[in-house]
């Protein structure tokens, strides 16, 4: 099992009594994640214990209805649990009982020597499903597919990966030019990869091409059976499907419903539910406009991203290699929202900024009265970007600090007023 970025964040809280819950979408590695954090947590074997929900016994078992807290600690020591010692519970896939909530507030409130570990597939069954009196008693993870870092130490790149570190650390990041160009092409390589096909772990883990393709084909048909089907009761899956290509087609452009509703042939309202079961279930994701005059600025329309590559090329059914893509700019957009949106930072605020005369930048990432203004290319781009300096200009007076950042495929310099950085540095 190769380790997450989230571990550690996680077992500095494995003591505390509060739930740990992890939510995110199906195969990003939440079970693998929590047996993770069970073998780093202190707990000794024989003091974890693992109930998978999917397993039609347990759900029976744990499904306690009208039953209490004597039904419970009933089960609990059927189980092997001994309630007087400090024992870890896994309850995987925790969405599938019927009333989770219920359950993990019984056992949060009536036994204090048990850690709950629980995770869910679904935001449709857990909006559903939890009710508000688990509130100060979790603390919710979301499991994303794999960051770039992550995607690295899964393909066995960790000196490509020890760069990346150093790069983040070192102040003068123009010393390290050397080592970065030396490894340059073989990070190309890498990047290309992951842009294509994605971040989902076991897709990162195929090898070739049309085991990775099919793997996305299987993840994206357990999405729509499961999760769309079952769960939120969709019958009309045709237009579901279609609207989910009309936004691989149209991401990172400015959204509009109604053009929407009468190119996919649905109602406004349908548009809207389709759309938020999409953000629910965590396969796209918004971006707001930034702006500060209502006249001279967009607004209103938001843009949306993909919260994974591979499954946006599935959309469009698109595999080829970036030097024959027309929307090779799109996935390095598609990239940086998610290698900013992904943080998890309360005080960032992530933008896209558009004027009434069609000046552009791509992404705005402020916190606390400091800005990141970014432009995204996805080739070698050298120039700088007139809109950076035109916002640097307009809005000095409003920010602390504006820095001003290229995104492109390989040119990198950080000596003058503006910052080139190659995506995979990000």
């Amino acid at each position: 099992m190769y380790p997450r970025y989230l571990t550690q964040e996680i077992l500095k809280h494995i003591h505390s009594r509060e739930i740990i819950f992890l939510l995110g979408t199906r195969q990003t590695g939440k079970t693998t994640l929590a047996n993770l954090i069970s073998e780093a947590s202190g707990y000794d074997k024989e003091h974890i214990f693992f109930f998978d929900f999917e397993d039609k016994e347990y759900r029976t078992l744990f499904n306690l209805k009208d039953a209490g807290v004597s039904t419970l600690k009933n089960i609990l020591q059927i189980e092997g649990i001994r309630l007087d010692e400090n024992n870890l519970l896994i309850l995987d896939e925790i969405q599938l009982l019927d009333d989770p909530s219920n359950l993990l507030k019984l056992l949060y409130d009536y036994f204090p020597t048990l850690k709950v570990i629980a995770t869910g597939s679904s935001s449709l069954k857990i909006k559903h499903k939890f009710s508000d009196s688990l509130a100060g008693r979790k603390s919710v993870y979301h499991v994303e597919p794999l960051n770039f870092d992550e995607y690295l130490l899964f393909k066995g790149e960790d000196k490509l990966l020890k760069i990346r570190n150093l790069f983040l650390n070192e102040k003068n990041k123009d010393a390290l030019k050397p080592v970065i160009e030396s490894r340059q092409q073989k990070f190309i390589r890498a990047f290309e990869e992951y842009l294509i096909y994605g971040g989902y772990p076991e897709v990162v883990l195929n090898n070739t091409k049309k085991q990775k393709v099919e793997k996305l084909f299987s993840i994206a048909d357990s999405y729509i059976k499961k999760d769309i089907r079952d769960i939120a009761k969709i019958e009309n899956i045709g237009a579901y499907n279609n609207l989910l290509k009309y936004l691989a087609v149209n991401t990172g452009n400015l959204l509009n419903v109604s053009s929407m509703a009468t190119l996919i042939g649905i109602s406004f309202a349908t548009v809207l539910k389709y759309f938020s079961l999409l953000k629910e279930t965590f396969i796209v994701d918004e971006l707001p406009p930034f702006f500060l005059n209502k006249t001279k600025e967009i607004s209103k329309n938001k843009k949306v991203y993909f919260k994974d590559n591979g499954v946006h090329n599935l959309q469009i059914r698109n595999f080829n290699s970036l030097d024959l893509r027309p929307d090779a700019g799109i996935l390095y957009e598609n990239y940086v929202f998610n290698a900013l949106t992904n943080k998890h930072d309360v005080l960032i605020n992530n933008y896209f900024y558009r004027t009434q005369s069609k000046t552009e930048i791509d992404f705005i990432s402020e916190k606390e009265g400091e800005v990141l203004l970014l432009e995204v290319k996805s080739g070698k781009f050298t120039k700088k970007p007139k809109a950076l300096f035109e916002f640097d200009k307009k809005y000095k007076q409003q920010f602390l600090n504006i820095r001003k950042m290229v995104v492109n495929q390989s040119y990198f310099d950080f000596s003058g007023d503006i910052d080139f950085i190659p995506a995979w540095l990000l």
